[in-house]
């Protein structure tokens, strides 16, 4: 793994942010939607991942429900991939989640109805870090771009899967 700092997202990040997601337009090509993870990055819980002062990775936290949160974003620049990086997110993300009481973390992402490559690895990485899809529907997006929703079931406030309610 990649020698790699999780911290807190803050405003001196933005531009980084925006050039790592202007790094990924196989992923982010939609510059409404981009503006919008922009944005949210300040306004939601929100990390970067850090390689020396380098941001290479970001991620995004929404709490829908008490026990119910979303990767809302996740992003990590293209000649980062498979050295860890989204993993080391994804963790953090579930420890706030975890912390705050969390049972359930879900994702969307383009569906695998869609041919695109890019979103099939996406896909592939969710699921290598315990998700499953749930259901796969064009309501989220459009017809063209069908979403899934994949779901993971988290350990609650430090309790077993088998002692929850």
């Amino acid at each position: 793994m990649t020698n790699v700092r999780i911290v807190p997202f803050e405003a001196r990040f933005r531009e980084p942010c925006r050039a790592l997601i202007a790094a990924l337009p196989d992923w982010f090509g939609i510059p409404e939607s981009n503006a919008a993870y922009l944005h949210n990055l300040s306004l939601l819980p929100s990390w970067v991942a850090l390689v020396a002062s380098e941001v290479v990775g970001a991620i995004t936290l929404e709490q829908h429900f008490p026990a119910s949160f979303e990767v809302h974003f996740m992003a990590v620049r293209p000649e980062y991939h498979r050295r860890g990086i989204g993993r080391a997110l994804l963790d953090r993300l579930q420890t706030e989640a975890d912390a705050r009481g969390g049972r359930w973390l879900h994702v969307k992402t383009l569906a695998p109805s869609h041919p695109d490559p890019f979103y099939a690895r996406t896909r592939a990485f969710y699921e290598a870090m315990g998700f499953s899809p749930l259901f796969e529907s064009s309501a989220f997006w459009s017809a063209d771009n069908p979403a899934v929703v994949l779901v993971k079931r988290l350990e609650a406030q430090g309790l077993p899967k088998t002692s929850r309610p």
